[in-house]
């Protein structure tokens, strides 16, 4: 539970090793360069290659995508295996070595090129070819060839086609005007017809004609629309059957695409490399680099640089803790899965107390409080650890369905104890009389009560409050922790160790007088109000000026806050009561009561209401239980001391597109 030291590293090295260097403080993962725009010195060419990279990542990148949409594009019996997906681990040997593969993946880039905008043409071309058949289709009807209908030395022939709307009114105009027409066909929106008039009646026909939106034909060649149509039909199957033949070819790429990604991801670090340049100081023939290093890897951070060169420099200087630095956590295994929780509201300073330790305990007992069910409990554990089985190792997928699968394990234990299996009220259906009357006046949610000053109040619901009166006064311990690890002592006894013995003491006297512990009850009161009193009268011992004075009269109407963080706490109660209804419907009283005794086709239907009910229940507990835990933990439980707006250690070359490093 511990937030890493942080170090300076200077390093100077020859600029011809620049390369190398950064190469190696890659495999390294153990630096972040630190930023030092004073130097601004980037050489152009290193700006220009940067830029050439960028470009070839672009065409890289679109390459993955042509391949991929390909092979998504052939029938699903065709397919084969499916595109390697990002995620996928790769060695750092790996990873360097695949700049090796540069000119045969540049040949795959441009085939996959090629053949993207040769498709590109094919699908231009049968388009155009559609138009065009769209053009004759309103002439299938007609059998001649369009070359017969041309003018002769006394008549004018018109061959078009009307709105449908409009056939009738072009074959009254033409009987008026005494002008042969024709409605040779009938398509769904237009009439192919056919005037024949006398020249001398020229003036006339073409009146008719503008009055019905004649559409003259074009044609005049020596063939018919279904000739036409034909041909053209024939000409876009074989441009159809190169398509295909293009997109067999473009599939069979696929099996470089976990390469393509990689390199990707290696043109992405070379940008980087570049990028990083520009906080460099430099001569004609050296370079300055500052980088921030946790301190326990300075020893492997200087193995790295040697490795690289021969001829380089390194001093490393530790930064104190009220000085700005990246931040690492160092976590183990189960509590490192939490800080996903933590970041997600902010990441603690580098000069504070790294909470996930005991957040991490506090929010899997809140979660499995709220859940209280063995069933729920049993699938968020062994449904997390699958999910998260699945995921790449570190993810924030993966740490989140491990933080869920920790919560299971409370909610077993407390499904145990409140009597819920899915629902089903097990133990109280088979002890007997005995244990239902324990039950009930002990552990029920709603029956079992508690009494103070002659209110009877739910007794689960004052264990909650208990709970989180407890978690304040951790919190209210962790900041005099952070404070005696600043040296301020009085700060951290007044301002944390009395305020937090106060909640202990509250708890004591809440108990007491619920349980009728005279002796629980008296002390606890008297050092509940005695530490708060302390607490209040020495709140500005670390104000300065006026403050001193002020700070005690805001910390005395502050009491009221704290009677309000605990009454938050109520939620766990709330949320645990509806979702162990919800449940005990659906199981207990819907399913086995009702449908059960209906019979075989009861039991199928209870069957699928169990499985159905609890199953939209589940669902929607675990978004409360995340919401409102999270939310008393970062309101409630870090009000108290957290520090955050961090900014996380983020190692130079490690953050990946694609792969991951494994």
């Amino acid at each position: 539970m511990a937030v890493a030291e942080m170090s300076v590293m200077t390093l100077i090295g020859l600029k011809s090793d620049k390369s190398a260097i950064l190469d190696e403080m890659q495999k390294c993962g153990a630096t972040q360069i630190r930023t030092a725009k004073e130097y601004a010195l980037t050489e152009t060419s290193e700006a220009e290659d940067s830029a050439e990279t960028a470009k070839e990542k672009i065409l890289v990148e679109k390459a993955i995508g042509i391949i991929s949409a390909a092979v998504d594009e052939l029938p699903k019996a065709e397919r084969g295996e499916k595109v390697v997906k990002d995620g996928f681990t790769v060695s750092k040997d790996e990873f360097f070595a695949i700049y090796e593969k540069k000119d045969s993946l540049g040949e795959v880039i441009r085939s996959a090129l090629d053949y993207s905008d040769r498709r590109a043409k094919i699908k231009s071309e049968v388009a155009k070819i559609k138009a065009q058949i769209a053009s004759f289709e309103p002439y299938l009807c007609v059998k001649e060839k369009f070359s017969a209908f041309k003018n002769t030395h006394s008549a004018l022939v018109y061959l078009g086609t009307v709105p449908k709307a409009k056939a009738i009114e072009f074959s009254s105009l033409s009987e008026e005007k005494q002008i042969p027409s024709y409605i040779l066909g009938e398509g769904t929106s237009e009439s192919t017809v056919c005037l024949i008039a006398h020249r001398s009646d020229k003036e006339a026909a073409e009146e008719i004609l503008s009055a019905v939106s004649f559409k003259k034909c074009t044609f005049s060649e020596d063939f018919t629309a279904e000739e036409k149509i034909g041909e053209l039909r024939l000409k876009i199957e074989e441009l159809i059957a190169e398509d295909d033949s293009l997109l067999n070819e473009t599939a069979k790429l696929r099996d470089n695409v976990k390469d393509l990604k990689i390199y990707s991801d290696y043109l992405s670090f070379l940008i980087e490399k570049a990028n990083a340049s520009e906080n460099f100081g430099s001569t004609s023939s050296v370079f300055l680099m500052e980088a921030y290093v946790p301190t326990d890897a300075i020893e492997a951070v200087k193995a790295s640089a040697k490795k690289a060169s021969s001829a380089v420099f390194t001093e490393f200087e530790p930064i104190p803790r009220d000085e700005f630095a990246p931040t690492l956590n160092r976590n183990g295994k189960v509590v490192s899965n939490f800080e996903t929780v933590t970041n997600l509201y902010s990441a603690p300073a580098y000069g504070a107390l790294d909470p996930n330790a005991v957040m991490s305990f506090f929010f899997s007992l809140f979660m499995g409080l709220i859940m209280a069910d063995v069933g729920y409990g049993l699938i968020m554990i062994i449904g997390g650890f699958l999910f998260a089985k699945k995921q790449r190792s570190g993810s924030t997928l993966g740490r989140m369905a491990k933080v869920f699968a920790y919560g299971g394990i409370f909610a077993v234990l407390f499904g145990a104890l409140f009597d819920s299996w899915l629902g089903y009220p097990l133990l109280r259906k088979t002890l007997g009389a005995g244990y239902n009357e324990f039950y009930s006046l002990y552990l029920d949610q709603i029956t079992a009560n508690t009494s103070i000053s002659g209110i009877n109040i739910p007794s689960i619901l004052m264990w909650c409050l208990a709970l989180g009166t407890i978690q304040i006064g951790v919190g209210l311990l962790l900041k005099a922790v952070q404070s005696f690890g600043r040296k301020k002592f009085a700060e951290g006894f007044f301002g944390g160790i009395v305020w937090a013995l106060a909640m202990f003491a509250f708890v004591a006297f809440v108990y007491g007088m619920a349980s009728g512990n005279s002796a629980m009850q008296t002390y606890g009161g008297y050092i509940t109000v005695g530490a708060l009193a302390i607490g209040v009268v020495t709140s500005g011992i670390g104000q300065k000026g006026f403050g001193k004075v002020i700070k005690p009269f805001t910390s005395l109407y502050g009491l009221i806050n704290y009677m309000s963080d605990i009454l938050s706490y109520a939620r766990l109660y709330g949320l645990m009561l509806s979702g162990a209804q919800i449940a005990s419907i659906f199981t207990n009283t819907l399913a086995i009561d009702m449908l059960f005794p209906s019979g075989i086709i009861g039991i199928f239907f209870g069957v699928i209401l169990i499985i159905v009910g609890n199953v939209f229940n589940l669902a929607i507990s675990l978004l409360g239980a995340y919401i409102h835990d999270a939310r008393l933990q970062y309101v409630e439980f870090y009000g108290k001391f957290y520090e955050g707006e961090g900014e996380l250690f983020t190692p130079f070359g490690n953050t990946l597109e694609h792969a991951y490093f494994g």
